[in-house]
């Protein structure tokens, strides 16, 4: 698959073609009964007797029909209206619950409110300026303080959090209070092209930006994705992603309620805490379709002699899908070749590619598996697009470039939002003058499927050879003594430097200063032996030092600017 130049110097895969390298996802299949607003899919799903299955904290399980959902869903609207909101007013989330978070968000869909969502798995310290309060502080401003809807708990808590106090007036809510109101059998008739919600990007200056969905935008995804996978109203669908993010929330749940199946949500918490959790739930209910992104699947490797003592049947599950970061090769075959004495089929795992800004998911690769790929594999072909969706490959001069060759990543079509919320220049800098949105990822087509080859951030380039973070990040974690998925390799400069130098962040499982050494100089012997490069600074932390997003990827930009801030001066 790939030409013979060395990793770093690759720039292209075999021999590139004088085909230009787009790919069409074709047309939906529409009928004059598709919906065209979400509120329809969930009063279509009402009428079944299938629904959402919530594993609480101590694994047992509450269910909730769909019937129940739009029941539910009616009388969080009616508080809404009793508060005086107006359709297209926003409604920021700050809710812990998944099933609170989804009830209260089919609230705002069916009186046209958007809601903003600000995570359901944070832990707020009201002694500590961290993050999270940043991210709201900043959202409340952004949207000129709106309703903040939250919780009893947090609620709570507002009053002895300063610098939300400092933010202004604004008002605020529980889903608990709305939950006690009659229900509301009106409906707004929102348009397609109206903003159904807005997804905040993650961003390690606390300043994200929030992407525009329409309800076009989100049910062309849905459509578009089950006319290309195959999915089914039978299908029973397993999520662990927090519902702020768009794989939970478009991936793992409008869709599932545009086909009306089952679908079963359980905490992040659970997850990290006992990943093989994750296999439990799937044998207990039968679990056809499944998501997580790479770190996940290495987390599920990481366990394996302790899956070698224990027994699941594995063999309901169609789908794997792996995205959301970079897809590394190994890591995905070792979890099928290690599962598949459990059931598990060797042609399960499914790349994917998508962000927030073409409303998750738009690409699939069917072809992945034992035979088709290699350990060795570099790069990972993510698919060909959804139908409603097209993809190009440009150069610096937005010209595009031949089949084959790595350039920028460009799509177009039904599921791309329309733009960020009161950004103008972030939006002149995403769009092109045809209409396209720049990605910020690289990438190649190559008949017709795309294969993510990282962001250029993510390329470190040293003496004008270039190096991709996570092949590195693979190869530190392959040590004995490195702790799985808090692995950072980053590009940093100091004052006075000519290019940029390579500084790997890593956590130790053992932090006794002759372990921690001895795991340093193996790091250091690896990553020379197998990339070729020697680096120049190896910075062990603490797990809870590493930044992560509410997925579990590692903030590299973070490290690097706290890196360049001198921050980690003294540790390496």
């Amino acid at each position: 698959m790939f030409s013979n130049k060395k990793k770093s110097d690759q720039t292209s895969f075999s021999e590139p073609s004088r085909k230009p390298a787009i790919s069409y996802g074709g047309s939906l299949n529409l009928s004059g009964n598709s919906p065209t607003i979400l509120p329809e899919i969930l009063q279509t799903a009402a009428t079944t007797e299938q629904g959402i299955i919530y594993i609480q904290p101590d694994q047992s399980e509450k269910f909730q029909s769909y019937q129940d959902l739009l029941l539910e869903a009616r009388r969080i609207l009616y508080g809404l209206i009793k508060l005086g909101l107006q359709p297209q007013d926003k409604v920021v989330f700050q809710i812990e619950s998944s099933q609170d978070f989804i009830s209260a968000f089919w609230g705002c869909i069916l009186g046209g409110f958007v809601p903003v969502s600000l995570g359901n798995n944070v832990t707020i310290n009201p002694e500590k300026n961290n993050r999270n309060i940043s991210k709201i502080c900043y959202t409340l401003q952004m949207l000129e303080l709106p309703l903040l809807l939250t919780d009893a708990s947090f609620a709570a808590k507002i009053p002895n959090l300063p610098e939300l106090v400092q933010v202004g007036k604004f008002p605020v809510q529980t889903v608990e209070e709305l939950r006690e109101s009659k229900p509301d059998t009106n409906c707004y008739h929102s348009q397609p092209d109206d903003v159904a919600v807005i997804m905040l990007t993650s961003g390690s200056t606390g300043m994200p930006k929030g992407v525009l969905l329409s309800h076009r935008n989100l049910l062309s995804q849905a459509m578009g994705s089950v006319q290309m996978n195959g999915f089914a109203r039978e299908d029973i669908t397993l999520n662990w992603i927090p519902m702020d993010h768009v794989a939970a929330l478009i991936y793992f749940h409008i869709r599932d309620v545009y086909l009306g199946n089952q679908q079963i949500h359980f905490p992040l918490e659970l997850f990290l805490k006992e990943p093989l959790i994750w296999l439990d739930l799937i044998d207990r209910f039968k679990v056809n379709i499944a998501f997580a992104p790479n770190f996940a699947y290495g987390l599920i490797n990481d366990c394996a002699e302790t899956i070698a003592q224990r027994q699941w049947d594995l063999s309901s599950m169609k789908f794997f899908l792996n995205g959301a970061e970079t897809i590394v090769a190994k890591t995905a075959r070792r979890f099928l070749q290690l599962l598949a004495p459990q059931g598990l089929a060797p042609t399960v795992m499914c790349p994917s590619w998508g962000m927030a800004e073409v409303s998750s998911g738009v690409t699939f690769f069917h072809n992945f598996s034992l035979n088709s790929t290699t350990d060795d594999d570099l790069f990972v072909e993510v698919g060909a697009p959804i139908p409603g969706v097209d993809l190009r490959i440009v150069d610096d001069q937005n010209q595009v470039v031949a089949e084959g060759e790595i350039g920028q990543l460009e799509v177009k079509g039904l599921t791309v939002t329309p733009g960020y919320y009161q950004n103008q220049a972030a939006n002149q800098q995403a769009f092109t003058e045809d209409g396209w949105f720049n990605t910020g990822d690289l990438g190649c087509i190559k008949d017709g499927c795309l294969t993510i080859t990282g962001r250029q951030k993510d390329i470190i380039i040293i003496y004008a050879e270039n190096y991709y973070s996570h092949e590195i990040e693979a190869v530190v974690e392959e040590v004995e003594g490195v702790e799985v998925s808090y692995t950072a390799a980053c590009a940093v400069r100091e004052t006075g430097d000519n290019t940029d130098r390579l500084a790997i962040f890593f956590s130790a499982t053992d932090t006794d200063d002759n372990s921690l050494n001895a795991v340093i100089k193996t790091i250091r012997k690896t990553v020379v032996n197998t990339i070729g490069l020697n680096p120049d600074y190896l910075i062990p932390l603490s797990k809870e030092t590493i930044p992560k997003t509410g997925i579990g990827k590692i903030k590299r930009q973070e490290l690097r600017k706290r890196f360049e801030a001198g921050e980690f001066h003294g540790i390496f």
